[in-house]
């Protein structure tokens, strides 16, 4: 095992088992989450996951590997469900980040849902990339588990999902206005439009918050920029996000589908070939 300082630590936080409606499942998708990123090419990477009980599979006994666990979860009077959700997310994230620089310091941290499949080509990938602030996967799939054969690809994976923003350790404490609605932030009337009509920049009242520790993923670009700093690109499709099951804290968001809708989703339909099993460990 190569002592240097690992090139990026993934943070992945799971929800209670008095919250997941299934907790075996949640378990399983778990661990297929862990399979896909120690099935990395490259050995430079640590993992952290933080959550209030230990799955019910073996865990990795790896030197690597972390599980943290959490006696209570972060909840406010008044808070949704959802933003209950996202307090608890944030409380494990920040108890795992702790963890994960006082044990190995690592460059880059990179937080992970639960549900979602890691590349093994993104730590070598990472590892030969220069220093920058920090990266986002733009290229990605969306992937039903019941679809055994076809999957989607898509060219705005870092709109639709959290497992999406690697950010350099020297970064990630830095504080903005980073909160929005989904961190629980109240705003007037005029900030709650502009978040509804602009899902990109920073908005007026928002909330400070460090970099890493907020739940608006597709305002990574206006973060960055606030803090001086450029956010690359992954160049290749570099995560799997697991779609279409409710097993989750909030439940699933469901919209209406347009005939526009279902026509782009078909032309992103691809075939799920032995080599994108082997590389995202699909099952």
């Amino acid at each position: 095992m190569n002592n240097r300082r690992p090139r990026v630590v993934f943070i992945i936080p799971i929800a209670s088992p008095r919250v997941v409606r299934d907790w075996r499942l949640a378990c399983t998708y778990l661990r297929q989450t862990l399979e896909s990123i120690f099935n990395s090419s490259n050995e430079n990477y640590r993992v952290v996951v933080a959550g209030n009980e230990a799955p019910v599979f073996d865990l990795p006994q790896d030197s690597r590997f972390k599980f943290l666990s959490l006696d209570q979860t972060m909840t406010v009077p008044g808070d949704s469900s959802w933003v209950a959700a996202v307090r608890d997310k944030m409380t494990k994230i920040a108890a795992a980040w702790s963890c994960a620089k006082s044990m190995w310091n690592p460059q880059y941290v990179m937080k992970v849902d639960w549900d979602d499949l890691v590349s093994s080509r993104l730590v070598g990938w990472l590892d030969t990339a220069k220093d920058e602030a920090g990266y986002r996967i733009k290229y990605g799939w969306l992937w039903r588990p019941n679809s055994r054969y076809t999957i989607q690809h898509t060219e705005q994976f870092d709109r639709v999902c959290g497992t999406c923003l690697i950010i350099r350790s020297d970064l990630a404490d830095r504080e903005g206005p980073f909160l929005n609605t989904c961190d629980g932030v109240k705003f007037d009337d005029a900030s709650t439009r502009i978040e509804a009509s602009d899902g990109h920049s920073l908005i007026p009242g928002a909330g400070i918050g460090t970099l890493l520790l907020n739940d608006s993923h597709i305002r990574a670009d206006a973060q960055f920029a606030y803090l001086g700093h450029p956010l690359a690109i992954v160049p290749f499709s570099a995560a799997i996000y697991r779609i279409g099951h409710t097993n989750n804290a909030s439940g699933q968001f469901h919209r209406t589908h347009t005939l526009r809708m279902l026509l782009g989703r078909l032309r992103r339909t691809r075939i799920i070939t032995a080599s994108l099993r082997k590389e995202f460990m699909l099952k």
